[in-house]
């Protein structure tokens, strides 16, 4: 029935619309095999052949996440293969067949063949749409490092039966997943499965396929007689609500590529139940994390460790809990060995499994019951904050209603400054600081992963943390007043320990990871002008060295240590009780909390703990080290002294308030009974980022949480902005005062040419201009939205930026790219009572990842209506792209700058229009290789900034405004509007090599000064931050002189 409910979707589908979703399919192998080159060339030993190679041209190196994430899916696949293939069958001469569903690029044929060739009477088949095979196949055919590892190699062009590349070991077949009986015809009858032993495999192929063909597909494969599953894919162990499944679940749509199954089949249990429901006999399914804690040995981890400092712990393991690999079988007598996870001497050890018949009892999991869940909860109220899109920094109290963020990891690199976060009334509650000499004198410098602790008001001690994984710092820091002084350091680095205030001017500190990945078992304390002396240890039992572990101090006495991560890469779930006599003694008891039947709720890395007073204590956040996190047991209170451990109950204030992405954050006391979440976030594996960007507040129902205004302060400088009146700009671009005390806004001059001439003399005077009185064809006249939307058609898709905001910003990603009909898009953009801003940018409509745009190949229908005159000559024939905008009116697009020149030909509607010089660009938040700036609405006069130069126009039909290259400008359309960009080379070399597609793409010189920079960076990170400061300081110096050197 799913297969003529697929078929019968498709006779109402247009074709179209089906090329468009089955182009889009094939597109996720490009970022698949360009990920799975990368972990090629890094983890490959040197007797291992790379086969990649062949298929990836220009190969790229991927972030240390995403390589460890396809590193162990490539494990798991091969697990169940290498499984198979040594599996002992009855009849030793019985033919082993694999058929890879959905194979892309992949070569794990070849990977097989040339590491087993002394294995016979196996065939593998790759099965994937018809076009993806033939070329693989020509891959294949015209390299000899591929098909001289074949018998017999023959390339079939065109196909024969379906198959376009035959050998006695391997097989290209072109058939589409979703045709089912196609499938059973190549396999079937033509006989390629006859008598054998058959494993099915699938990695993250089937996902994007209708649930009712997959379901079909499921049920036909467990009549066959002796055949094996396996489905590697995407789950959501917490449902759709979770970050990362947010993150996850829009990346795919933006992709137009939705998962189909993944709502019908979200769990685990859900996987085992489909394959059971579907006729197989025994399934086993587990999340990626249960093969990474079980089945991944010690030399693989050490092996890894060696090539590619790591430390992105929790956002593996939630990628890992987001994944799964399900193996099942039909039974009977041709299978008698146990499977890949059924062998004996498996011992589990983390994350999840389930299997059928029956559940595997051998995982604890991390679940509260209604019994055990705290009275009350707490209600929560999310406050946002740009600034604090920070993850792994530190924070600590620093006043009355005054606390402190140092450092932790910006949006694209690790950040030394510190933020002061305030609900207090007074307008400047920093000024003081301000005007205190030794404000401005440089701190810590940038890291993460350290620690902030209290030592007395407005009094913090700073320690450790790191630059790189394999950078641990040692250097310790008080501020005092605004005041940064660099104190005695710890005998060694470390980051990712612990610290906790333990009395007046005193913290304790212990764990973490040192030089080499040493996991820590050493601890210290600070005691004010004594430094730091090292502790003896009085225990019959102590806990484990650990880092990413929790530490809280309670006003009894006493300390509590839970959790953490051990030197084999297990998270623990312990919990310690811990007193220090006579400042030189710590004595350590092992807590009978641990004796619960609700000790897997701690069993967390990377969580963070507050006191609540009365031996209460809050463990907030982090990742499991059994299954997913569930939102109910995100926050957990202990009692230390009735010994009860029991999740609590967070409601947001707001309805359809998203939750936040509790690791990477910190946790701070608010009031009596509130507390704050602050910062925090993570990426989601290649599926983008999750941030929180603000401040989650914590009250309990029956607290009412006091009236402030939360403010945020970077580095002893109040960031909001005196407000600046700036009027909008007239028509006539007559200059106008910015307000009392700001720079005067100048209007973008209007000129009018006459010849080629003229217009070199304007591109050589390198500053923007209005050019009037041109003749750019019958657009002018012709482009309203009724005539666009029949020109060009209602019915063909687009692809806009779709937002609720006035304001698109590219680094808040307040917008999503939505793919709509043409008619649709104007309709919506002529409406008055649409619910989003909508924006159109358009792509090449043959290559929109490769090829710039171009109106003439993109819209030829509407070509004919635009001209460049003859005056701009110049900028047609150094044409590099063409793209058609068209925006509804009052939405902002963000601040930029092109590395191209351009000609913005507006056609109809009012825009207004902002630029700045070039020598504007540090002052207006672009981040380091960013061509966007951060700041979040350029037409906001709060947020102009201070000493930078604007300049405004408004555009009015038949409008040409020159920008030249490198001038950041934005625009705010005043009603709908229409308009042509030509972007066009003006300089003569020092463009990068390679595809451009917006003509954005950095000069090759800051591309390589940039590396350069990065290398320069590594060179320093070893030496005392004082000595790194001061030689780097100087050679930014010199690079500034060069700068205004002519």
């Amino acid at each position: 029935m799913g297969t003529d409910t697929g078929r019968a979707a498709e006779r109402n589908d247009p074709t179209g619309e089906k090329e468009r979703r089955d182009t889009a399919i094939m597109g996720t192998n490009t970022s698949s095999i360009v990920s799975k080159r990368s972990v090629e060339r890094l983890y490959s030993k040197p007797e291992e052949p790379q086969l990649l190679r062949y298929f990836v041209k220009k190969p790229q190196r991927r972030s240390p996440l995403i390589n460890r994430g396809y590193w162990l899916r490539t494990q798991v696949v091969d697990h169940v293969v290498r499984s198979f293939l040594f599996e002992k069958l009855p009849d030793p001469k019985r033919k082993k067949v694999v058929i890879n569903l959905g194979c892309g690029y992949d070569p794990l044929p070849f990977r097989f063949i040339s590491s087993m060739r002394d294995l016979n009477n196996v065939l593998y088949i790759d099965l994937d749409y018809p076009d993806m095979i033939t070329t693989k196949s020509h891959i294949v055919s015209n390299t000899p490092e591929l098909h001289n590892l074949l018998k017999n190699p023959e390339l079939h062009d065109p196909p024969v039966d379906n198959v376009h590349f035959r050998s006695s070991q391997y097989l290209a077949v072109g058939c589409e997943l979703r045709e089912l009986d196609k499938l059973k015809h190549i396999l079937m009858d033509g006989g390629l499965i006859d008598n054998a032993a058959l494993l099915f495999t699938a990695e993250v192929s089937l996902a994007y396929i209708d649930q009712g063909a997959v379901d079909a597909l499921v049920a036909w494969t467990a009549t066959l007689p002796d055949a094996r599953f396996s489905v590697l894919e995407q789950c959501m162990p917490s449902g759709s609500s979770h970050p990362f499944a947010r993150t996850m679940l829009k990346h795919f749509s933006n992709l137009s590529t939705p998962l189909k199954s993944i709502e019908a089949y979200p769990t685990l249990t859900d996987q085992a139940s489909r394959f059971a429901n579907g006729g197989w006999k025994t399934v086993d399914t587990l999340d990626l994390l249960a093969f990474w804690s079980s089945l991944v040995t010690d030399f693989q981890r050490k092996h890894l460790e060696s090539v590619e400092p790591f430390d992105e712990w929790e956002e593996f393991f939630v990628f890992c809990q987001h994944h799964f690999i399900t193996h099942a079988r039909t039974g009977g007598v041709h299978q008698q060995d146990p499977g890949p996870f059924r062998a004996e001497g498996i011992k589990w050890r983390g994350g999840d499994y389930r299997s059928h018949p029956g559940l595997r009892p051998s995982l604890a999991r991390a679940r509260s019951s209604k019994e055990s869940m705290a009275e009350g909860g707490y209600i929560g109220e999310f406050t946002a904050f740009p600034l604090l899109r920070r993850w792994m920094g530190a924070a600590a109290k620093w006043g009355d209603n005054q606390w402190v963020y140092h450092g932790g990891l910006g949006s694209s690199k690790r950040l030394g400054t510190s933020l002061l976060i305030t609900g207090d009334e007074q307008k400047d509650p920093l000024k003081r600081y301000r005007e205190d000499p030794t404000l401005n004198r440089r701190g810590s410098g940038a890291r993460m992963c350290h620690t902030l602790t209290q030592l007395a008001p407005e009094k913090l001690l700073l320690v450790g943390g790191r630059a790189s994984p394999d950078a641990p710092m040692s250097d310790v820091w008080i501020v005092k007043s605004g005041h940064w002084k660099k104190v005695e350091s710890l005998p060694r680095g470390r980051y990712r320990h612990c610290a906790a205030a333990v009395g007046p001017e005193k913290v304790l500190i212990c764990g973490g990871k040192g030089d080499g990945n040493v996991v820590l078992d050493e601890w210290f304390l600070w005691n004010g002008d004594q430094g730091w002396k090292q502790l003896t240890v009085d225990a019959e039992r102590k806990p484990s060295p650990r880092f990413g572990a929790s530490l809280c101090w309670t006003d009894r006495g006493y300390g509590v240590l839970s959790g953490g991560m051990d030197d084999k890469g297990q998270v623990l779930g312990d919990l310690w009780r811990l007193e220090i006599v006579d400042d030189s003694k710590l004595v350590v008891t092992w807590s009978f909390v641990n004796l619960l039947s609700t000790r897997s709720l701690l069993r967390r890395f990377g969580a963070k703990t507050t006191y609540l007073g009365e031996g209460r204590l809050l463990i907030i956040g982090g990742v499991s080290g059994g299954t997913l996190i569930k939102a109910e047991d995100e926050v957990v209170e202990i009692h230390c002294e009735k010994l009860t451990v029991k999740g609590v109950d967070v409601a947001c204030r707001e309805p359809g308030e998203k939750p936040p992405f509790l690791i990477g954050h910190q946790v701070l006391p608010a009031s009596e009974g509130i507390f704050c979440v602050v910062g925090g976030g993570g990426v989601c594996f290649s599926f983008g980022g999750c941030f929180n960007e603000g401040i989650w507040t914590l009250a309990p129902p029956n607290v009412e949480p006091p009236t402030r205004e939360w403010r945020v302060f970077e580095e002893g400088e109040v960031l909001q902005k005196k407000r600046k009146m700036i009027p909008p700009t007239d028509p006539d671009n007559k200059t106008r005062a910015t307000g009392e005390g700001g720079s005067l806004m100048a209007g973008i001059r209007r000129v009018t040419i006459k010849s080629q001439e003229d217009f070199w003399k304007v591109r050589d005077a390198g500053e923007p201009v209005v050019i009037e009185g041109l003749d750019i064809g019958k657009c002018v006249e012709k482009w309203t939205p009724s005539y666009l939307k029949a020109t060009v058609g209602p019915e063909r898709w687009v692809i806009v930026h779709a937002s609720q905001a006035k304001s698109m910003n590219f680094h808040a990603k307040n917008f999503s790219y939505k793919n709509m009909t043409f008619g649709d898009f104007i309709d919506a953009i002529t409406s008055e009572s649409s619910p989003e801003t909508l924006y159109l940018r358009s792509l090449s409509s043959t290559s929109p990842k490769t090829d710039p745009a171009k109106l003439a190949q993109d819209f030829p229908s509407l070509a004919e209506d635009f001209t460049i005159p003859p005056e701009l000559q110049f900028a047609q024939d150094h044409e590099h792209s063409s793209p058609l905008r068209i925006s509804a009116k009052e939405v902002g697009v963000w601040l930029h700058f092109d590395v191209m020149a351009n000609l913005l030909c507006h056609i109809h509607g009012t825009k207004r229009f902002k630029v700045y010089p070039p020598t504007d660009i540090t002052k207006l938040s672009f981040l380091p290789s960013a061509s966007s700036s951060t700041i979040e609405n350029p037409f906001d006069p709060e947020l102009e900034p201070d000493d930078a130069h604007p300049m405004e126009t408004i555009l009015k039909p038949g409008d040409v405004l020159f920008i030249p290259e490198l001038w950041p400008h934005a625009a705010y359309p005043l009603e709908p509007c229409v308009a042509v960009n030509v972007f066009f080379k003006s300089l003569e070399h020092g463009y990068s090599s390679g595809n451009d597609v917006y003509g954005n793409k950095d000069l090759a010189a800051y591309e390589k000064g940039r590396t350069m920079i990065g290398r320069i960076g590594k060179e320093f990170e070893r030496l005392p931050s004082a000595a790194r400061r001061f030689y780097m300081e100087r050679l930014a110096d010199e690079l500034a002189n060069m700068a205004t050197n002519e």
